[in-house]
């Protein structure tokens, strides 16, 4: 009896096809892969590799991409830290999601924050029961599958933008809408929260001296990092959220908020690391850049703004964010 069978029973169709779930696991300890590679085994997981290195788990994955990912947090050499940030970077140059479960006996606080931080997914202790492990591995495969599709969606109606040609609301390198369409998304959102409550969150991200990345490493440098800016921001935000390019090195983010005050510097938190915390690659090489975030809350039934005020305020006071913090609230919007 599989696990779907055992936690739903046989009235409940299991969505999941096992076959098609591409499963590494990494461990330096080789009993500890067999004991993971059996359970996987038991429940028709069919495509599982394993790796008794952190190098060799690249090396499958430079040859052929994994749905998910089950790592040893300390392994000699290379951790399963260090391991999340290849994997994130190489998911970045492919646009592909592979969902990352750590192996570890650790529990502080301190230290979850440092894995998540990586881009570490969720957490499993070192020797989980079987029912526990696949049951991580079967969200975990549910998730990748869902990630994986939004961004082939997503790269299939930036292929549509680019042949319809519509440099008027989209840039023709990136797919993105400019502020025009995101003030229009951002009226939509105002209206349908006024007739059935909630609000709207709006967020500036602005890349510190994006000029000089130009005059240093190339214009085309700097075109392959706006590039990369946008993917890593796609893949933090929610799949119902938009994202637009407000001027060259500024995006912008809106969403709707049931709960307006959801919106604050921790909700953020991901989407400012993932521009600040790695490098990006490109020709010219691997390029550090510094990034704020302007961040807002809009209350439909407290509004007094138009779409175009807010985000005339929004970059107005993004200035702010480097002076004060590299995520500030704005708090004028509320007034």
């Amino acid at each position: 009896m599989d696990w779907c069978t055992w936690k739903y029973g046989s009235v409940w169709k299991d969505p999941m096809n096992y076959q098609n779930v591409s499963i590494i696991v990494v461990d330096d300890a080789r009993l500890s892969c067999e004991v993971i590679r059996r359970a996987l085994a038991s429940t028709n997981y069919q495509d599982v590799r394993i790796a008794n290195s952190a190098e060799t788990a690249l090396k499958m994955l430079h040859e052929r991409p994994a749905d998910v990912v089950l790592a040893d947090w300390m392994m000699p050499e290379i951790t399963g830290l260090e391991l999340t940030d290849h994997i994130r970077q190489l998911d970045e140059e492919n646009d592909h999601y592979t969902y990352i479960l750590l192996l570890t006996a650790k529990d502080d606080i301190d230290s979850l924050e440092e894995a998540f931080s990586h881009g570490v997914d969720d957490f499993i202790n070192k020797s989980p029961e079987s029912k526990e492990l696949l049951a991580r591995v079967y969200a975990a495969g549910r998730i990748a599958h869902l990630q994986n599709t939004l961004l082939q969606t997503a790269s299939h109606l930036t292929t549509i933008n680019h042949k319809l040609e519509q440099q008027n609301s989209f840039d023709i390198h990136t797919g993105l809408g400019n502020r025009c369409y995101l003030e229009k998304q951002l009226e939509n959102i105002l209206k349908h929260t006024l007739a059935r409550g909630g609000g709207a969150s709006c967020a500036v991200v602005k890349i510190a001296d994006f000029g000089k990345i130009a005059d240093e490493y190339g214009e085309a440098a700097q075109e392959e990092i706006t590039i990369g800016i946008s993917k890593r921001l796609r893949q933090n935000i929610r799949p119902l959220d938009t994202m637009g390019m407000l001027d060259s090195g500024e995006f912008g983010i809106v969403m709707h908020q049931p709960d307006p005050s959801n919106c604050h510097a921790v909700s953020f938190k991901r989407i400012f690391q993932a521009i600040n915390l790695r490098t990006f690659k490109t020709k010219a090489g691997n390029i550090p850049i510094s990034a704020a975030v302007c961040i807002s809350s809009v209350e439909s039934a407290k509004n007094k703004r138009s779409a175009t005020e807010i985000m005339d305020v929004m970059q107005k006071e993004i200035p702010n964010a480097f002076e004060y913090g590299n995520i500030y609230e704005v708090t004028e919007l509320e007034d």
